[in-house]
């Protein structure tokens, strides 16, 4: 998107909001034009020059910062975007290196797309940013990206877990049970919980069935199952270094809860963690590893997990859905958005997004009435929202917030659809904080709530004024 463009939108939601006066408008168009059509993809130096991995590109970064070499610093995050593009840390700190070097334009257009994205950031909180400062447009900007930090949308507390139930991490719904399934990481438990938060124990971690921390649940009335995948790891209680690495999908009766398969990874020497599932109507059910970017299938009428999708494309894949019918999955990674597979012809794709959408640090993702359900808490602001797709399924054509900067947030990540609402938890229990973890909230957000993120037409915009952009009537009257 050109920076005119971000900017002339911004004018819009700003008068709508503020009754911003004519002359501002008039000023901040005449600024868009200067802009010109900037590509954030240019670069200051060769490219041979820079690394190609992120990790080493950040260190670049450090050195560069340290040693006040600050063209280089640019060069190495303008390369950074351009691998991670939503992630908005790294946007922040390339409109801070475009300050340094006081190269305005570039840190305003950056400032817009961020700010058009909906992101909360505050450049007034750095002493970097000098350069960029005293303008009408930074401030007119920034306070915009203040504001997007105020809480949008609604969410209900529905019920906080009893203190001891420590990181929880996978929430479903049971419909035979008409209650809440929860897994933990730190015990390997599985509790049922309903409405009112009355809790139940259904299964433990223990030597008889071999599970570790619990990272998804999965209950299949219509085959009488409950699918847990379950991986080795050091937040477990019970954790044995000789089983770092090893994870499987776990096969219970769901009335009884007897044990009936394990369908262990398949063994490659490397790390894996199981995480999010997905069932089509087969029965079959698909499984991230949160370590590796594969995607493994459990055949409905198999019991080994095959692994049909290695993508070079992803780096942390985290949430997963798939379309009613099984055509189509998705497949959330933090850094790099969503992935579509066709599971009928085994082609992959990235979503397409909007340029005003940002689809970084998301968790948890969910399919309703062909809208994506995302839970972002990579980001800043912190939200819930909801993806309009076309009918074939491969692109966004409108947003929705759902909940966006709750006070009750402090990283969401997971949560399940019932009826016609979300219902996930508020916060996360990190393993650093076990001596201040606070007890876990599980909020619902209804998933026809608040208003379109509708992106207006800019002529349409000035003829509903009544007039044109001054640069427009100029070019008319042959100015």
């Amino acid at each position: 998107m050109e920076p005119k463009t971000v900017l002339l939108f911004i004018i819009s939601e700003f008068h709508r909001i503020s009754k911003l006066n004519k002359s501002v408008i008039t000023i901040v168009f005449a600024l868009s034009l200067m802009l010109g059509s900037f590509s954030l993809s240019a670069q200051s130096g060769p490219a041979a020059t820079l690394p190609e991995n992120v990790p080493a590109l950040l260190a670049k970064v450090n050195e560069s910062y340290a040693a006040k070499d600050y063209q280089a610093l640019r060069s190495a995050l303008e390369r950074i975007n351009e691998l991670r593009p939503n992630n908005s840390e790294y946007m922040y700190r390339l409109v801070i290196a475009y300050a340094l070097l006081d190269e305005k334009s570039k840190a305003y257009d950056l400032m817009l797309r961020m700010q058009q994205q909906g992101l909360n950031y505050d450049f007034m909180q750095t002493e970097d940013s000098m350069n960029i400062r005293g303008t009408e447009v930074f401030d007119f900007v920034n306070d915009l990206m203040i504001m997007a930090g105020n809480p949008v949308g609604e969410s209900e507390a529905v019920f906080t877990l009893p203190g001891s139930i420590k990181m929880p991490e996978a929430i479903a719904w049971d419909e035979s049970r008409q209650k809440f399934l929860i897994g933990t990481l730190t015990d390997g438990r599985i509790i049922a919980v309903d409405k009112d938060g009355q809790v139940t124990e259904l299964l433990r971690a223990n030597a008889e069935n071999g599970m570790w921390s619990v990272f998804d649940v999965l209950a299949d009335q219509q085959r009488n199952r409950l699918w847990v995948s379950s991986s080795a790891t050091p937040a477990f209680s019970g954790f044995d270094p000789a089983d770092k690495g090893r994870a499987a999908l776990y096969e219970f009766n769901l009335e009884t809860l007897e044990l009936i398969n394990r369908h262990p990874v398949p063994v490659d020497g490397r790390a894996h963690i199981l995480g999010s599932m997905a069932i089509n109507p087969a029965g079959d059910i698909y499984i991230v590893d949160r370590l590796l970017p594969i995607l493994y299938k459990k055949p409905a009428d198999e019991q080994n997990l095959v692994a049909v999708l290695a993508s070079r494309k992803m780096i942390s894949m985290r949430g997963v859905t798939m379309q009613p019918d099984g055509s189509l999955l998705y497949v959330a990674d933090r850094e790099l958005g969503i992935l579509v597979v066709d599971t009928v012809q085994g082609l992959t794709g990235k979503l397409q997004v909007p340029d005003t959408l940002n689809i970084g640090g998301i968790d948890g993702l969910y399919m309703w009435n062909n809208n994506l359900v995302m839970i972002q808490n990579g980001i800043s602001p912190q939200r819930v929202m909801r993806l309009q797709l076309d009918p074939s399924g491969t692109q966004v054509t409108s947003v929705r917030p759902l909940a966006v900067a709750q006070p009750e947030f402090d990283i969401p990540n997971y949560g399940t659809l019932q009826g016609e609402d979300i219902y996930y938890f508020a916060n996360t229990q990190l393993p650093a904080d076990k001596g201040a973890q606070k007890p876990v909230t599980v909020l619902r957000t209804p998933l026809d709530s608040s208003a379109d993120l509708v992106q207006p037409d800019m002529m349409e915009y000035f003829k509903t004024r009544g007039e044109k952009p001054e640069a427009q009537q100029k070019n008319e009257d042959g100015g």
